[in-house]
């Protein structure tokens, strides 16, 4: 399981039936619940990256992954698959902006556009295993004969009615923050 609270909580808020944005105490309190529990049955291995290579290399049968992540999974081990719960899930959504105060706003627009060229898009995209903002290399990639082809996880599926976009919150961050380390510390 990634070592990322807010992705843990947002599991347990939603198997739970809660939005993954709640702020209601008695809410985090049974996800808190939830993932001590949980904790407890499985004791699953909380990490980052390594997970990637763990599947890769069929060490491990079950882990959350990003999308991306699990696309690139799947590309390199055919007996991977990528599943999203019907109890819905955080949709990301990425992207590159410029602040209003930058120091060199023509050369970071110039960096977007190299990013978003042909050739710099496809190799990113086929590299990283992200769905590409440029449809061209979209349409390759995932087309016949594509890198990810047939690959669930490269254009995951259409949203669930109750897929949620992470609001941000500081103060909640902080709560899950600070609960997240009792989980991990079996408390």
């Amino acid at each position: 399981m990634y070592d990322s609270e807010r992705d843990a909580f947002m599991i347990a808020f939603k198997a739970l039936g809660y939005s993954a944005n709640t702020e209601n105490a008695d809410e985090i309190q049974a996800a808190y619940d939830w993932l001590r529990e949980m904790d407890k049955a499985i004791r699953p291995a909380y990490v980052t990256d390594e997970v990637i290579d763990a599947m890769i290399n069929g060490e491990k049968w079950l882990a959350l992954v990003y999308s991306g992540d699990a696309a690139y999974i799947i590309s390199e081990n055919e007996d991977m698959a990528y599943s999203t719960p019907k109890e819905g899930t955080n949709v990301a959504v990425d992207a590159m902006v410029i602040p209003a105060n930058a120091g060199n706003p023509e050369l970071a627009n110039k960096f977007i556009a190299y990013v978003l060229q042909y050739d710099n898009a496809l190799m990113i995209s086929e590299e990283v295993g992200y769905a590409s903002p440029n449809a061209e290399v979209l349409a390759e990639l995932s087309g016949p004969g594509g890198t990810y082809e047939g690959n669930s996880a490269y254009l995951p599926r259409a949203g669930y009615e109750k897929d949620e976009i992470f609001h941000d919150n500081e103060t909640l961050k902080k709560q899950l923050s600070e609960l997240w380390i009792k989980v991990k510390l079996h408390e």
